[in-house]
This record gives C-alpha cells, structure tokens and sequence, in this order.
C-alpha cells in the first residue's frame, strides 16, 4: 500500500487529520530520541559521581568534589544538602551558649536536621520534573490519536452513505472513496498511538526507577549529616 498515493486520493476531511496524525508521529518520534539523548546522559554523568561519591567520607570532601556538584542529579541533590547542613552547623554553634540546660541536649537541632531532608527533597523533585518534560505530550498523542483516527473513520462512513443517498445506488465504485478514508485515517491514529505509547511507557519507567535510586541516594546522605550535625562538634 502506497500512503502517500492513499494520502493525495483522500478526501479533504482524511488529509487534514492524516496531516496531523504525521505531525504527531514525527513529534513523538523527535520527543523519543531527545529523551534517549538525556536519559543517556544523566546515566554517564551520574555514574561518574558516584564513582568518585564514594571515595569521600567526610563533609569537606563532599564539598570539595567541584563540577561534580552541578552537573548530575546526584552532584545537586548532594550540593543542596550540604549547604543546608552547614546552615544548620553555623545556627548550632551560634544557639549553643543560649540553650536551656533542662532541654534535652541536641533536641532542636534533631527537629531541624529533618530540613537536610527536605532541601534534598525538593531538589529530586525539580531533578525529576526536568526529567519527566515532555511525557505529558506523548500521553496527549496516545489518547488523541486513535481518536482523530476514529473522527476519520466515522466521517469516511458517513461520506459513503451520503453518496449512496445522493445517487441512488451502493455500487462498489460510489462507497469504496468512503470506505478507505475511514479505514485509513484509523490505521494512522493506530501507526501514532502505538509506537508513542510504548515510548511513554518505557520513559515513566525509568524515571520512576531513577526517582527510587534517588531517594535511596538521598537516604545515605540524610544519616550521614544527621549523625555529623547531632554528635559531632
């Protein structure tokens, strides 16, 4: 089957949602390989980091680690935890002449040390966000393709009744135009619905997989700082 020559023997209704549906396959298409690109990416650098993450058992280290910091979701996440911690060390040193000898000793800063947490929290939020950019898009073309398809099928079907009514017969010749826009039109919202959805799936499941690595990630990171705001000086 020739779809170009199926394309210029539509109807116009049929070329304008066939025109669409190629709008959206080639979108989709794009969407898929630019994603391939950063989730690629974000995997070559992130491996990077924790190569080097864990050679470094103390805070200044961490600090120290560089373009490591800020080029991966890990350097970053790890970056803003860090900054808060030493937020929370400074407030402790300053607070530490004042405190109340009958309070039991660390208990506000092991109130506060639950906001290294969530510093590192919203930055896997915002890291996951970037990386869910575009998803929403693919989803759209999932649902609205088989439903552009089925509006040229409904229209095509409709087209052969009205030409059966106009000239008084069902011959072949005067439903088959009919007929094909609706088949074909379905065939495209198919060829786009299908191929997107299986790029949306995989997508979801990697960030959703990288978002538990990060918050096991974040986890490690929680109990070191803690332990270091709450019991060292």
């Amino acid at each position: 089957m020739n779809i170009f020559r199926t394309f210029l023997e539509s109807s116009i209704a049929a070329q304008i949602i066939m025109a669409l549906l190629a709008i959206f396959s080639i979108w989709s298409w794009a969407i898929f390989l630019k994603k391939l690109f950063d989730f690629s990416k974000v995997k070559k650098m992130s491996k990077r980091f924790m190569s080097t993450y864990r050679f470094h058992q103390h805070t200044k280290e961490l600090e120290n680690m560089g373009p490591l910091l800020n080029d991966n979701p890990y350097g970053r996440i790890l970056r803003n935890g860090v900054e808060e911690f030493k937020r929370l060390k400074v407030g402790k040193r300053l607070t530490a002449p004042e405190q109340n000898p009958q309070s039991s000793p660390g208990s506000v800063m092991e109130e506060l040390s639950d906001n290294i947490r969530l510093a590192m929290e919203r930055t896997k939020i915002s890291e996951l966000a970037e990386l869910e950019r575009s998803l929403p898009t693919l989803s759209t073309f999932v649902s609205v393709s088989p439903f552009l398809g089925l509006l040229g099928t409904v229209w095509g079907v409709m087209q052969a009744f009205l030409d059966i009514r106009l000239r008084g017969s069902a011959h072949i010749t005067i439903v088959a135009p009919g007929i094909s826009d609706a088949l074909i039109t379905t065939v495209y919202g198919l060829l786009v619905a299908i191929p997107a959805l299986i790029f949306y799936n995989i997508f979801r499941t990697r960030v959703n997989s990288y978002g538990a690595e990060l918050d096991q990630f974040i986890n490690e990171v929680f109990a070191r700082l803690r332990k270091e705001l709450l019991f060292q000086r």
